[in-house]
């Protein structure tokens, strides 16, 4: 079965700097005329707004960042929703303003114009895996980690994901995600960040030794046997699963990233270091 190459993206991101008094007060009134800004909740210390139609949300709260000791500005946003022109804006009038900026959220996603239903994921580490089941009894999201965790994995059905929420129509036959949310420490390795992960398509019945088929066939069929396991069985049966899947779509998303790397490592020189717009 041929995998075409999936479409890499940066699609969310989380900025986080301080603001001194000057700035501040300086941002506050440029916010406060400024057209393509909703503002509220405004004080002397701390104000939120909404920047250019929804897609940007800005949020300054000086006293909550002394008493926690940590930076007082965020701005969370979607560079995939915004123009050229909308990022330069963005660049030039509100991150400018900070001190000692930094992201502390990236998220990698990775959109394959293929069925991923029937692929069985499992990770090297031992994280949590959470799987919902669509209408069809077929999985449609599958969860790697937790949400508050430096690094939290979503496998979901995109093109079901857009029907529900009534978003613009996919018109590919299939479309499905493999997004990592990376968090605080771990936004630093987000070009190394899912060497754990496997995507694999097992043929169980390629397993000889009867006992050992039975296994994994109980194991790929439900989650919870897996925790019913030793320590080194479980080793054992990951790497089995993984010696009968002829394909681990890792190494394709793994390929991809090594083939974007550069350009999407100039996304994050534009937002934090150089005022240069990537090719």
């Amino acid at each position: 079965m041929c995998i075409s190459d999936p479409k890499l993206s940066f699609d969310a991101m989380t900025i986080v700097g301080n603001l001194n008094r000057d700035n501040a007060q300086a941002l506050s009134k440029f916010m406060s005329v400024e057209p393509q800004i909703r503002l509220w909740d405004i004080l002397q210390t701390k104000f939120k707004a909404k920047a250019l139609q929804e897609k940007v949300y800005i949020e300054y709260d000086k006293v909550k960042a002394d008493s926690w000791d940590r930076r007082n500005m965020r701005i969370e946003f979607n560079p995939n929703k915004l123009t050229r022109d909308e990022m330069i804006w963005l660049k030039q009038n509100i991150i400018s303003y900070m001190e000692d900026d930094g992201f502390t959220r990236l998220d990698l996603a990775f959109d394959f114009e293929d069925d991923l239903s029937d692929y069985y994921a499992m990770s090297d580490k031992a994280v949590k895996k959470t799987i919902f089941y669509g209408r069809n009894g077929k999985p449609e999201t599958k969860y790697f980690g937790v949400r508050d965790s430096n690094r939290f994995i979503r496998i979901y059905n995109k093109k079901q994901e857009r029907k529900d929420n009534a978003d613009a129509e996919v018109m590919s036959e299939h479309l499905w995600r493999v997004e990592i949310e990376l968090k605080r420490d771990m936004v630093d390795y987000w070009n190394d960040c899912f060497s754990d992960l496997h995507i694999l398509q097992p043929d169980w019945k390629t397993i000889q030794r009867t006992a050992d088929r039975a296994i994994v066939f109980m194991l790929l069929s439900d989650e919870e046997e897996w925790g019913k396991l030793h320590r080194n069985s479980r080793t054992k049966y990951k790497n089995l699963i993984k010696e009968i899947s002829p394909v681990d779509l890792t190494d394709l998303m793994k390929s991809t990233l090594k083939a974007n790397e550069k350009q999407l490592q100039k996304q994050i020189d534009f937002w934090q270091h150089e005022f240069k717009f990537w090719k």
